[in-house]
């Protein structure tokens, strides 16, 4: 038999279900930034906590990538800065061939922070890497699976400046044009 009562109900559980599974599958946002590292000139942003692969999609679409830590320095400012009471999701990682850890930014692996024991790829599914929280240790890094088990890890995403040419490139540009400029003119002279 039709209740309004059980309907209204129902209806309201859909609602209630719906909702729920939009905000489940968001897409991560941006929770802070931009903040421009002092010490490199690039620019961070603080992502909402996520998987890392649906972390750096949204990096690529801010420009950039998961951070690449390319220095001591630069870890302690990141986890200094982002990093105080939460996980963070940097982009190194071994998803294509196991052990072989990369940058997601392409960059060529060098400086590595790993915790002690790590990376152990924890059940065969560990190939992302997460740097632990000022709370818990001192910025160093764990490798953790894609966000079923490791959960609300938030990812910083690294812009790095467009490549501006150096004064003294520009000068030789502007002298070549320059230069080619004055022989059209003097070919056309002479054709003439």
């Amino acid at each position: 038999m039709y209740s309004p009562r059980k309907a209204l109900f129902s209806s309201m559980m859909l609602v209630l279900y719906l909702g729920t599974a939009a905000v489940s599958n968001a897409d991560p946002v941006v929770i802070e930034g931009p903040v421009v590292n002092p010490n490199n000139g690039h620019t961070y942003y603080l992502l909402s906590s996520d998987s890392w692969t649906a972390s750096q999609s949204f990096a690529l679409t801010l420009g950039g990538n998961l951070v690449t830590i390319n220095d001591a320095l630069e870890n302690q400012w990141v986890v200094s800065t982002f990093g105080q009471t939460r996980f963070l999701w940097i982009g190194l990682n071994d998803a294509q061939i196991e052990g072989t850890f990369v940058w997601a930014s392409g960059e060529t692996p060098g400086y590595t922070n790993w915790a002690d024991g790590e990376p152990n790829d924890l059940g065969g599914t560990e190939d992302y890497v997460n740097m632990f929280p000022l709370t818990f240790s001192t910025g160093t890094w764990n490798d953790c699976d894609n966000g079923a088990i490791c959960q609300n890890i938030f990812g910083v995403v690294e812009v790095t400046p467009a490549a501006v040419p150096e004064p003294a490139t520009m000068i030789l540009l502007g002298t070549g044009i320059a230069g080619l400029a004055a022989r059209v003119r003097k070919r056309r002279k002479r054709t003439a």
